[in-house]
């Protein structure tokens, strides 16, 4: 079922690690033409403890995202974790398997922005299913697919 904001963000809440998290829908402009990304701010001191920790949130998260209904998201996903200690979320996305993965790759602007990456809709159409899809049932509990890799039942 596709989910309001305020249903994804509760669901992400239920995750293990993470203390808050909200899910909004940010708008830009290019010219005349408004373009929308679904947000996701994430709380998780506790997930700096391991890269694992860190992959399976996104992981699990990444779907819920997706699933969040409003303005279709041309801009994608951007996902923002702050960890203690803060570590690289794009990077770790990357290398898990999410593919289109933006983060600063400069790294004294990784130290300022580390917790935040976008990832794109084409991707993420492709590694989820096409927005907007069901929300998973349940809590995720990691380690049950391949990383960045579509799950059980997604059309590929």
């Amino acid at each position: 079922m596709v989910a309001s904001r305020e249903a994804v963000a509760a669901d992400i809440n239920a995750l293990p690690n993470v203390s808050t998290a909200t899910v909004d829908e940010e708008k830009t402009t290019d010219g005349l033409s408004a373009h929308y990304r679904i947000a996701v701010d994430i709380s998780a001191p506790a997930a700096g403890r391991s890269e694992e920790d860190v992959a399976e949130l996104i992981d699990a998260v990444l779907p819920l995202a997706w699933s969040t209904r409003g303005h279709t998201p041309d801009a994608g996903v951007v996902l923002r974790i702050r960890t203690e200690p803060q570590l690289e979320i794009g990077r770790i996305a990357r290398d898990s398997g999410w593919r289109d993965v933006g983060f600063p790759s400069n790294p004294q602007l990784s130290e300022k922005i580390g917790y935040q990456a976008t990832f794109g809709r084409r991707s993420l159409d492709e590694q989820i299913g096409t927005w907007p899809v069901d929300a998973p049932r349940g809590t995720p509990t990691g380690g049950s697919r391949t990383r960045g890799q579509p799950g059980p039942g997604t059309p590929q």
